[in-house]
């Protein structure tokens, strides 16, 4: 936590204490949160991988060339 600011009044009748802080939620968060966030990302481009293979997979005509007339 951030140090507080005290601001004296200048009639010495008030004190003010102000405490500054950056909160940036992403910035917060644990080990263990940042590793099943970055985990599910990953999952996410190895699904998308193994479906643009298997689509890949199956526009490849029989001398083994990508047919690219079907996209």
């Amino acid at each position: 936590m951030a140090e507080p600011t005290v601001i004296n009044c200048a009639t010495q009748a008030c004190t003010v204490t102000v405490v500054h802080e950056l909160s940036l939620p992403p910035l917060q968060l644990t080990p263990g949160e940042a590793g099943a966030i970055a985990g599910a990302i990953l999952l996410v481009w190895g699904v998308a991988f193994g479906f643009r293979m298997l689509i890949r997979t199956l526009h490849v005509d029989d001398k083994g060339q990508v047919d690219d007339s079907r996209e």
